[in-house]
């Protein structure tokens, strides 16, 4: 399933589809859930990073 046929999907044309169909988009969204998860974390770690370091140098002057 492409991204674009993702976008698109509504309740009527997911009921249409076949049981098959739907478990390959919710593994599709999983993957994608896990991906965005794992940059949020990364970039929360690196605003944690951002603000120590201006915490610190704030200290200095």
């Amino acid at each position: 399933m492409g991204k674009d046929l993702l976008l698109k999907l509504e309740r009527e044309t997911l009921l249409q589809l076949a049981p098959s169909q739907l478990v390959d988009i919710i593994v599709e969204q999983a993957i994608a859930i896990e991906k965005l998860n794992s940059r949020i974390l990364e970039l929360e770690e690196k605003v944690e990073k951002l603000k120590v370091s201006r915490d610190g140098s704030n200290a200095i002057l």
